[in-house]
């Protein structure tokens, strides 16, 4: 069984019912919708329909929303997509006409002239194309080619000038986060984060009560580097989101910063989603390249919760066969021994420390007894979320009758979310738990189980007991 979860972004490729369903029942976990493109709208309604088609698979598929932070992005191409030749002129310009061309495209960028300089690189198409500015014209941007490729519509664009200054939270943010949380999404993806204060505003504004999305940071700013262990203090989760990171600072640097993400992730309990350019090859051919394969196997052995396909399921020729390569390739990576982590010897909070050491204490008996699954009723996800930072050898079933719950579980290691009913007696819910692990074939009569529950009732995130017992 696979442990590492995969997320897909779903775009025009993949968002009719049919091909969402295939998507979903090719082992995709956790669905993204990214909000740079398409109106908040279709988003919701994929939303909906995620939810709808999970139902009908029987499975619990978590959804992702995507913000588009303050990300610069080149205007609509005639046609999507135009070649760029080497040492060609191409203008930039602040006025979208829709008619982007082999001479000129709009940028997202309104007073673009202000921070470009003679002698400035600018990155269009996330790093793959390099213009150099040449002079400003009023307030558009004349540019020589220095690497040519193919331009597509609503491309990315990387002025290093510009960056720093821009907000990282904007009025486009502030309307994709309502309609998310009207939604009931499980995450949301924050873009740009420079350090742990952006999160926390964002924080601020979901809803005081209830079940709200987990944060997800991305890190992909040089600042955010800097900034790391505060951004994963203050995150849900974590995403390393290596195409523009891979712009901020020199390629070369990015598979150490991966590793060390994951890394100090994983110290703290946090989950982390690996991301960008994976299966890429994969967008227009039915199978990868062999470093690609390489790529996500050695995601899987740093220690990755998750591994995300963007273009490869938006756009692509072969999104289904993209998940069902990515799920080989993870459960492959997964038969190989690796180093394991304790997160609950670099936890601070006092006050998570008895959930911590219970947490440790239940993966260690499982594995010293051959316990066929480690089985947490929750209510928050949180006991599931600590018992899976131990990377334990056994399944982990996380079970609530909270579909949000279940939900936010879909992004962690090792963890299959199961459905129970709602009861407030301790005693029936362990029973109901048992039962829905043997519904689902995790569990077998005879087989040895552990449970880990709080023994204080219906007190979220009170995490307290283990209890072995046969099943």
């Amino acid at each position: 069984m696979r442990r590492t979860k995969i997320v897909a972004t779903v775009g025009p490729a993949t968002t009719s019912p049919e091909s969402m369903r295939q998507l979903l029942a090719a082992g995709t976990d956790v669905v993204r919708l990214n909000a740079a493109h398409a109106d908040m709208q279709t988003h919701s309604n994929n939303a909906r329909q995620v939810r709808e088609l999970a139902q009908l698979l029987g499975r619990t598929v978590g959804v992702l929303v995507d913000l588009p932070g303050p990300k610069i992005r080149s205007g609509v191409v005639l046609g999507d997509a135009v070649e760029l030749a080497t040492g060609q002129e191409f203008m930039l310009t602040d006025r979208d006409d829709g008619k982007g061309d082999a001479l000129h495209v709009a940028t997202t960028l309104p007073d673009l002239a202000h921070w470009a300089r003679h002698g400035d690189d600018i990155y269009l198409a996330d790093g793959e194309i390099v213009l150099r500015v040449l002079e400003s014209v009023g307030n558009d941007v004349r540019t020589e080619v220095v690497r040519g490729g193919m331009l597509r519509s609503r491309k990315g664009m990387h002025l290093p000038r510009a960056e720093g200054h821009v907000e990282p939270f904007t009025a486009r943010d502030a309307r994709a986060l309502e309609m998310a949380i009207a939604a009931k999404v499980d995450f949301v993806g924050l873009s740009f984060v420079r350090r742990a204060e952006d999160v926390e505003r964002v924080r601020s504004k979901l809803p005081k009560r209830g079940l709200r999305p987990a944060l997800v940071p991305k890190i992909e700013t040089a600042m955010a580097v800097d900034n790391l262990a505060g951004i994963i203090n203050a995150a849900d989760a974590v995403m390393v989101a290596r195409g523009d990171l891979g712009i901020q600072m020199p390629a070369r640097r990015v598979p150490l910063l991966q590793k060390e993400i994951i890394r100090l992730c994983n110290l703290a309990g946090k989950p982390v989603i690996t991301a960008t350019q994976m299966l890429e090859s994969m967008t227009r051919s039915p199978l990868p390249t062999r470093a690609e394969v390489n790529d996500v196997a050695n995601a899987v052995l740093d220690g990755t919760d998750a591994l995300m396909l963007s273009e490869e399921t938006a756009v692509g020729l072969f999104p289904n066969e993209a998940v069902r390569m990515m799920s080989e390739v993870a459960e492959s990576a997964e038969g190989w021994p690796r180093q394991r982590v304790d997160p609950a010897a670099s936890v601070g909070a006092d006050s998570d420390r008895v959930a911590w050491a219970v947490a440790h204490a239940a993966v260690q008996a499982a594995e010293d007894l051959g316990v066929a699954a480690i089985l947490c009723p929750t209510r928050s996800g949180d006991t599931a979320h600590r018992v899976a930072a131990f990377r334990p050898t056994v399944p982990i079933a996380g079970i609530s009758h909270g579909m949000p719950v279940l939900g936010g579980l879909s992004l962690v290691w090792g963890v299959q979310p199961l459905l129970i009913a709602e009861n407030a007696d301790r005693g029936e819910q362990l029973r109901l738990s048992i039962a829905a692990a043997r519904a689902a074939g995790i569990v077998r009569d005879g087989d040895l189980v552990a449970l880990v529950f709080g023994s204080a009732g219906p007190r979220a995130g009170s995490t307290d007991s283990v209890r072995i017992v046969r099943v």
